[in-house]
């Protein structure tokens, strides 16, 4: 018997039908954080924190820190699932001294996922948090070559603001990153 199983904050369906699950970042789901993490890891998809595979103590510390920036009002985390499987992730981090008004945005789908309005949904859920938080800029930055992402941001209000040439490496090769804003 499972005891205290984390409900879901809210659900929703994507185009093709599935019925997605939306949960608020818990140690009870850190494996399937970890496997996520790792399948994009492994596809070395466009990713900006790191490129090797992650340990399970070592994605235990960065929930533990991640659930604490929350609970300290730094951080707001969003995690969509299908089926008990982490298939997405929307993050919004900030609070700096001097840009308590500005927060950073990180979103991530998994491969298979991708193109069914899940990561959209996440978006527009982060920004309207956001709105509501009285944040004022939303800011983030994607691989140059990220075509998909950076046409979501766009069409959602985002515009470039800086490129810094040859800003990531992946995949052997080195590419922009591209620097985008959106006032909310």
């Amino acid at each position: 018997m499972i005891f205290n199983k984390q409900k879901p904050i809210t659900e929703f369906v994507t185009k093709s039908g599935k019925k997605i699950e939306i949960y608020e970042p818990s140690m009870e789901k850190l494996r399937a954080l970890l496997k996520m993490v790792n399948d994009l890891t492994k596809e070395d998809t466009f990713l900006t924190f790191h490129g090797r595979p992650i340990t399970i103590n070592e994605e235990k510390k960065w929930l533990q820190g991640t659930i604490q920036q929350i609970k300290n009002k730094k951080a707001y985390v969003i995690w969509a699932f299908y089926n008990e499987e982490m298939v997405g992730e929307c993050s919004l981090n900030y609070g700096l001294s001097r840009m308590p008004h500005v927060g950073k945005l990180g979103l991530m789908v998994a491969r298979k996922y991708r193109g069914d309005g899940i990561g959209k949904y996440l978006l527009n859920s982060t920004l309207s948090w956001a709105k509501n938080k009285n944040l004022k800029i939303v800011k983030l930055s994607v691989f140059s070559d990220n075509e998909i992402a950076i046409n979501l941001y766009q069409k959602h209000g985002f515009k470039e603001w800086g490129r810094l040439p040859k800003g990531f490496y992946r995949k052997e090769k080195y590419t922009d990153r591209v620097d985008m804003y959106k006032e909310i």
